[in-house]
């Protein structure tokens, strides 16, 4: 069997959602077994460098070179073309135009979410015309579909009335070597480099509208309004700009509170793990999610977590989080006023939070998803 898989995302240099993903599974899938004659070919624009590119005995990479868009669509679409895989597993749902789905050749790909199709209106109209496309064309041509969450699943189903048995579910997980909890001189090695202070709620993911940062800004002003003079608590966000980031930037421009937020930019994991360990409680207050996958990386830094109050985090985080709806400041400012003033309720997230983060790990997601390619 030739299995071919899209390297193209994991190979990035700023990895978040998709991205880790990606490269995460192919990490995990170097130390399977092949089969006698099996082979893992990987798709990707340019050399590889460690330690994606580090490959064991019967890897092999394809370096497909194409200027300008369209590389998936065309460039990989005329190589499963002229020489198909077996397999063709592609991590997000953009296929190529000629994905293998003849003389016993499967296609798998993985849709992540469908909040495109739910709220739209938290989207770039142009990015939710793109993946709408790409999901639809997805759903129709892959043999099979990969998931992260059974509530993704059932959304799968109902948006596309896809049966059940063609869709796997794989949920995500942190990386133990990354997301732990940081020594207190890291963590305050940390802070300083960014200039955030000993106390701190915050805030990671893309700045974007579906994020729903500004929940978060609206949720501090009310506590912080409750809290008197000389409170120490600062509110940091940390994540690239994105779709609808002005609504921040706008609401704090003249604000008085401006000087206790902190926006920063996309950070290195590393010093990610290290706000988290440090943070009086991470909140996540989300509209849509697929996973959510930033709770289980925060609970496993040892951080207290607020997540909103919406199917996907409630399956992550189970009982190791204080939920609130995400459309409700007065909720998010009450959770936030209880897990600050509680130890005994910071402590009970914090160990309930460790162990539902060590339910999940790369190495089961990589196993399922290595049974749905094997076709097993």
């Amino acid at each position: 069997m030739l299995l071919a898989i899209d390297a193209s995302s994991a190979a990035k240099s700023v990895r978040t959602g998709v991205e880790q993903y990606a490269f995460q599974l192919i990490q995990q899938f170097k130390s399977h077994p092949l089969a006698e004659g099996d082979r893992v070919r990987l798709y990707t624009r340019q050399a590889l460098s460690a330690p994606l590119g580090t490959l064991p005995a019967g890897w092999e990479t394809a370096v497909l070179g194409w200027r300008g868009p369209g590389w998936m669509r065309l460039r990989v679409g005329w190589e499963t073309l002229r020489r198909p895989p077996d397999v063709l597993f592609v991590p997000a749902q953009g296929l190529p135009l000629f994905p293998p789905r003849t003389r016993g050749r499967r296609t798998v790909t993985t849709v992540h979410d469908v909040g495109f199709l739910r709220a739209p209106q938290l989207y770039d109209p142009a990015v939710a015309r793109r993946l709408r496309s790409a999901t639809a064309r997805a759903v129709r041509l892959a043999t099979r579909l990969l998931t992260v969450s059974e509530f993704s699943k059932r959304e799968i189903m109902d948006a596309y009335r896809v049966a059940g048995d063609r869709i796997a579910v794989t949920p995500l997980a942190a990386d133990p070597s990354v997301f732990r909890p940081r020594a207190d001189d890291e963590v305050r090695r940390v802070c300083d480099a960014h200039r955030v202070g000993a106390h701190f709620f915050l805030v990671v993911g893309r700045q974007e509208r579906k994020k729903n940062p500004l929940a978060a800004v609206r949720a501090f002003e009310l506590f912080k309004s409750r809290r008197g003079e000389g409170d120490p608590l600062e509110l940091v966000l940390v994540g690239a700009p994105g779709f609808g980031a002005d609504d921040v930037t706008r609401y704090l421009q003249f604000h008085p509170l401006r000087a206790r937020v902190r926006l920063l930019p996309y950070l290195p994991e590393a010093d990610v793990a290290a706000l988290m360990s440090g943070a009086a409680a991470f909140l996540f207050p989300s509209w849509y999610e697929g996973f959510g996958l930033p709770v289980l990386e925060a609970m496993a830094c040892g951080a207290p977590v607020i997540a909103s109050d919406i199917p996907a985090c409630r399956e992550t985080a189970g009982d190791a989080a204080v939920f609130a709806p995400p459309a409700e400041a007065e909720a998010w400012a009450e959770a936030m006023r209880r897990v600050v003033e509680s130890s005994d309720l910071r402590a009970d997230l914090q160990a309930r939070g460790r162990v539902r983060a060590a339910l999940f790990s790369w190495g089961k997601t990589a196993g399922l998803t290595w049974e749905t390619l094997a076709g097993t």
